[in-house]
């Protein structure tokens, strides 16, 4: 029960139920008020039947049965006793972590550091792809989807730091340009072949001109 005419002052009565009604100790608890402690216990002030220590902040009353020690809270602590009207009510408010925000993209840089960038400006480094070298490139099988296997003619891997070593720098978006396309390709040779075509059908008009020309001196 509050004390009269302070708010942050209450009575703290504590009673027996095998001994009666009547409290077996009192206790007289004040509560903080300050903006970044405020709700918390500010002191404990036994008034008969009981001890406080500040540094446990624990009551010790004797009961019947015995002596009994009940957590109160210590001096400003977070925990425990609180004057708050609310159970999750927080004494002091901490921010330490990113702000919230939706996956937009994933670049990889030279270095084969992956990141994920987010719509909050926040940019998380996520892995690191390592390069691979072997000893006989020549020596690898070929798999399917431009995928190779190790073999015994290409000796056993080797991961290494893209940049660093023997191997190269990795280049983010480079895989649509390296992939190569089928129709594009065939289209290219075809027209190759044509040129090849007409240009043999020239020579060989040029080459009948000439001979008739030989055959008119004659």
């Amino acid at each position: 029960m509050p004390g009269a005419g302070q708010s942050n002052t209450w009575t703290l009565e504590i009673i027996d139920d095998a001994t009666g009604a009547l409290p077996v100790a009192e206790f007289t608890v004040a509560f903080n008020d300050t903006p970044t402690t405020g709700g918390s216990v500010a002191s404990v002030t036994p008034v008969f039947g009981g001890t406080y220590d500040p540094l446990t902040g624990n009551v010790s009353v004797a009961f019947a049965s015995g002596p009994v020690e009940i957590e109160v809270g210590e001096p400003g602590g977070a925990t425990r006793l609180t004057q708050m009207s609310a159970e999750f009510v927080p004494i002091s408010l901490t921010k330490n972590g990113a702000p919230t925000g939706n996956l937009t993209s994933v670049e990889i840089d030279e270095n084969g550091i992956v990141s994920a960038i987010y719509d909050s400006g926040f940019t998380r480094t996520i892995y690191q792809v390592p390069v691979i070298d072997v000893r006989n490139p020549n020596g690898l099988n070929a798999e399917s989807n431009q995928a190779f296997t190790l073999s015994q003619a290409s000796g056993p891997m080797y991961l290494w730091d893209a940049g660093s070593g023997p191997t190269g720098s990795t280049v983010g978006y480079a895989r649509e340009e390296s992939t190569t396309d089928i129709a594009g390709e065939l289209t290219a040779l075809i027209k190759t072949q044509r040129a090849y075509s007409s240009n043999a059908k020239i020579i060989q008009t040029v080459d009948e001109m000439l001979q008739e020309t030989t055959n008119i001196k004659r």
